[in-house]
């Protein structure tokens, strides 16, 4: 049985979406971030870049070349540099308008100066997934058309997700998939660190994180919680999820327990929405996942949500589009959300 469990979270997480099954439901949504407040405009944008993200994609598309025709300032973000300073100063220059290329990892620090420095955010999607921008309603596969957000674009108040101090603008993870991606060795053996994970998640009885639902029931047999800013609807491969909105005030959780992962039964997992969450840990500091990056968290872990205190510019020629809701959250849309999968 125990094997059994290691190849539906292992190696079924890393599984090509070809095979994957789901029930699409005849619900759909409009797909509105938050409501437009208007239209805005600016004076001094600043791009900063993060020219790993994506394997080298915003050198790929021409990106900052486009970016300085436009008249945006560029500033690139070197290996050991922190892009909260380089936000930080940016703003000291002037800046009105905060802009971040770069992949989901990349967004909450900047996120975080722009909200407590009340100026303007933009990401440009330069990373592998995007996640965040598909939210935002932006073409993924076009980045340069985010840039035209730089100097005027619909404005919108959106919630973010916090840890502390810490921003995220997508999710939180905690189990097996922040487990794994703690291993230093786990990007060269994807499903031998999830396989290894599962075994320790499963079987260490010293390790053991416990949440509350609002309703009072208690969890203390967790296999993968993912906590995100605003709920998720599953919607199938190739992006697994989607919200139709980032302003309801509410995280979403999705929480598998043990039991339902030895029976294979995803239709037991629980879903509930609140305004936070905290999660108990029998260690002192627990490993988490924060928009598919590696943290150290002390115990217990509050996450909660502050409302409509990010302000997001987008082009005004963003599409609108629907989404369908699929019927069930599985391993690997979990594993794609955590970032096990990036």
């Amino acid at each position: 049985m125990k094997r059994c469990t290691k190849m539906t979270i292992g190696a079924m997480a890393l599984a090509t979406t070809a095979g994957i099954a789901y029930t699409a439901r005849k619900r759909r949504r409009p797909h509105l971030p938050a409501q437009p407040e208007g239209h805005v405009t600016f004076e001094h944008p600043v791009l900063i870049i993060n020219p790993k993200s994506g394997s080298g994609k915003a050198a790929k598309i021409g990106l900052a070349d486009a970016a300085r025709k436009m008249g945006i300032e560029i500033v690139f973000w070197q290996e050991g540099e922190k892009l909260k300073k380089l936000a930080k100063h940016a703003v000291k220059r002037g800046c009105d308008h905060l802009m971040i290329a770069g992949g989901d990892g990349s967004l909450g620090p900047v996120a975080r100066v722009a909200i407590k420095r009340n100026v303007a955010f933009s990401c440009v999607p330069a990373g592998t997934r995007n996640h965040f921008a598909m939210d935002m309603g932006l073409d993924r596969s076009d980045p340069l058309k985010a840039l035209d957000a730089a100097f005027g674009g619909v404005v919108m108040s959106i919630d973010v997700g916090r840890i502390g101090k810490r921003v995220f603008l997508n999710n939180v993870s905690f189990g097996i998939y922040a487990d794994a991606i703690a291993d230093t060795g786990y990007r060269g053996h994807k499903a031998e660190s999830l396989a290894a994970s599962t075994e320790k998640v499963l079987e260490d009885p010293d390790e053991q994180l416990t949440v509350r639902e609002p309703d009072g029931t208690v969890h203390d047999k967790i296999e993968v919680l993912l906590v995100s800013n605003n709920p998720y609807w599953f919607i199938g491969a190739p992006d697994f999820a989607a919200r139709s909105s980032v302003d309801t005030g509410l995280l979403g959780v999705v929480l598998v327990d043990r039991e339902s992962s030895v029976v294979r039964d995803r239709s037991r997992t629980t879903r509930w929405s609140a305004p936070t969450v905290t999660v108990e840990s029998t260690k002192p500091k627990v490993p988490i996942g924060v928009d598919g990056n590696l943290h150290e968290q002390d115990a217990p872990v509050h996450v909660s949500i502050d409302h409509k205190v990010l302000r997001v510019v987008l082009p005004t020629d963003v599409a609108r589009k629907e989404i369908r809701e699929s019927s069930e959250a599985t391993d690997e849309a979990l594993a794609y959300l955590s970032g096990a999968t990036s």
